[in-house]
């Protein structure tokens, strides 16, 4: 083969092996098979596909849960999940309290997902703010892209309010099971944030 052809061909084996591959949504969360609704199901896996086709990462394992926190996202956001369907079954074992599962699945698999575009890895290798989140609060974008693949509204209202950072607080059971697990997974990750402020009242 002529030299010219032959690093012409090295090339393009470079750039195949630089595209990013989907990512493999049911790997990482293997409770997403027991989302009943299928639609629902592949619209849970069509957010997480838009969202890694726009990330800068390469390795879903280097995302980190936040730039204050450096521990990677996907063994926080998987705790959360299993904390999550845990206290579902508590809830319902003990109190007779049903939960909607496939909301609560699908939120808990997607209340972290836009952090793969929220921030990106800097030239020495330390994650960095995109110019998305720093245009748009934490979990915008995910919620954005689930309305647009017809995820339910309950669900995109638990994306929303998951955060501590948010404006309002979830109105739903799914929305407050995952606000609490969601921090006290923090605690084991990072450190314990919560306070209690006293207040009089009449």
């Amino acid at each position: 083969m002529p030299t010219g052809r032959r690093q012409e061909g090295t090339r393009m084996d470079q750039r195949n092996d630089e595209v990013k591959q989907p990512i493999d949504v049911a790997a990482m969360f293997p409770a997403v098979e027991q989302i009943a609704d299928a639609k629902l199901r592949g619209a849970v896996d069509a957010v997480w596909q838009e969202l890694w086709a726009m990330s800068a990462w390469r390795r879903m394992e280097d995302v980190p849960t936040s730039l204050e926190i450096p521990y990677p996202t996907l063994p926080h956001n998987q705790c959360v999940l299993d904390m999550a369907i845990a206290v579902a079954d508590a809830f319902e074992k003990h109190h007779g309290v049903k939960v909607n599962r496939d909301h609560l699945i699908a939120a808990a698999v997607l209340q972290d997902a836009s952090k793969v575009v929220e921030s990106a890895p800097g030239p020495d290798g330390r994650a960095i703010a995109t110019e998305l989140s720093r245009q748009y609060p934490h979990a915008f974008w995910a919620a954005h892209l689930a309305l647009r693949h017809g995820v339910p509204d309950p669900v995109v209202h638990v994306l929303l309010t998951h955060s501590p950072q948010a404006p309002t607080f979830p109105t739903t059971i799914e929305g407050k099971i995952l606000y609490y697990v969601d921090q006290l997974d923090v605690i084991g990750i990072f450190k314990d944030r919560w306070r209690k402020d006293l207040y009089i009242t009449k």
